[in-house]
């Protein structure tokens, strides 16, 4: 069904500012074979040419008016039967009515919508909406399948065209999702856009949005679309934690703390949602914060070797090097096969002004796994200085 309506044929007849939005209104539907022209006395030669499906005229043209464009298609044979629109201004019965009688059927009357363009269209083509809004669900149904196989190339297709033939926020959202797995930022928002002006009461679509701004560090505007979200039925401590994030980026640190609050008191002994949110002050340079976060972590879970990681790199950036190095000590006498944990210490150490055991700590992690890339670099790197007490 989208390619039949990629295929529809349509002509607008009016003025510049009015085709614009009209443009748009069929672009947003999936409709792309759109000409155009100001002009009604050159409206027979055109169609004549480039016979289209559907014609959209105004009423109202100068010189030459949309009444007299109908009149004169229909005193033609071979034009007769394409499909005609009347756009006039806001009409009332007796109006309507004197339409009528002049054998214009077909009526669009301004201010119209998008959808009201899309369903007067359908119409004249005899495309059911229910065929319409199955096939699209049936598209859909499979475009979840591959993102589900994390095939997002094929899914934001998909669910292209499922929008397409039927507009759906549902769509609009997952398309915005797959574009953010992608890593197409603005394309992401323009769809989560989409989903929004379809339907705003939507549950999962400001989140998303917020998600997605947030990426493009407009972090204002991220506030905005996940306080929406965090005030929905289905909001999350995930959702709070991503408030708190952008909160941050827009300097709003006592919102942000509020925010991580609300998320640690909806599930507070989650590990993963204390992580994420010192991952928030890690990211945005709040190192003793995120100290605090990765500890009440690691009280829940303290076999957990990535929260010792994180701490670490908390107490690095704080300039707390033996606290690190400790807990890199700790950390790998739970898990003394890990190569990442000694590649790291060794960074501590080198930090603190211990080179010799820092190259120690990189010749083990190099016995652990020999084809470790970076540890041998990091090792040539920390062998060539200059030891200290010889500058």
């Amino acid at each position: 069904m989208a390619s039949e309506i990629k295929n529809v044929k349509i002509l607008l007849v009016d003025n510049q500012s009015e085709i614009r939005n009209m443009r748009a209104n069929l672009r947003e539907h999936g409709f792309n074979s759109v000409s155009e022209m100001s002009n009604g006395l050159q409206v027979l030669t055109e169609i004549k040419k480039n016979r289209p499906d559907i014609i959209f005229v105004n009423s109202n043209l100068p010189k030459y008016s949309g009444i007299q464009v109908y009149n004169s298609m229909q005193a033609d044979k071979a034009l007769a039967s394409i499909k005609f629109v009347m756009v006039t201004p806001k009409l009332n019965r007796r109006e309507t009515a004197e339409m009528e009688k002049l054998g214009v059927t077909h009526i669009l009357q301004r201010p119209f919508t998008s959808e009201e363009m899309k369903d007067k269209i359908y119409s004249l083509l005899g495309f059911a909406m229910d065929d319409l809004k199955e096939g699209a669900r049936m598209t859909a149904q499979e475009a979840k399948e591959a993102f589900d196989k994390g095939d997002f190339e094929q899914a934001c297709s998909m669910y292209h065209e499922a929008a397409e033939t039927h507009a759906d926020a549902d769509y609009f959202c997952m398309q915005g999702r797959c574009y953010l797995e992608l890593g197409l930022v603005d394309q992401a928002i323009a769809a989560l856009q989409n989903a929004v002006k379809t339907d705003h009461k939507h549950p999962e679509t400001d989140y998303w949005l917020g998600i997605a701004l947030q990426r493009k560090k407009e972090y204002a505007e991220s506030v905005r679309s996940l306080k929406r979200a965090s005030k929905r039925q289905n909001a999350t401590a995930d959702t709070h934690v991503a408030l708190g994030k952008s909160h941050l980026g827009a300097k709003q640190d006592k919102e942000a703390d509020q925010a991580f609050g609300s998320a640690l008191k909806m599930d507070p002994d989650n590990v993963d949602v204390r992580t994420k949110v010192g991952n928030a002050y890690l990211e945005h340079e709040k190192y003793s914060k995120a100290e605090e976060a990765f500890g009440e972590a690691l009280d829940i879970n303290p076999e957990n070797i990535h929260l010792y990681n994180r701490m670490a790199i908390a107490l690095r950036k704080q300039g707390k090097y033996a606290d690190a190095i400790n807990l890199y000590i700790k950390a790998i006498g739970i898990a003394p096969k890990d190569e990442g944990l000694y590649y790291n210490l060794a960074r501590a150490l080198h930090e603190s002004g211990d080179r010799l055991k820092a190259i120690k700590a990189l010749d083990k992690a190099l016995k652990l796994d020999p084809e470790f890339e970076e540890a041998e670099e990091l090792r040539q790197k920390y062998r060539a200085e200059q030891p200290q007490e010889n500058k």
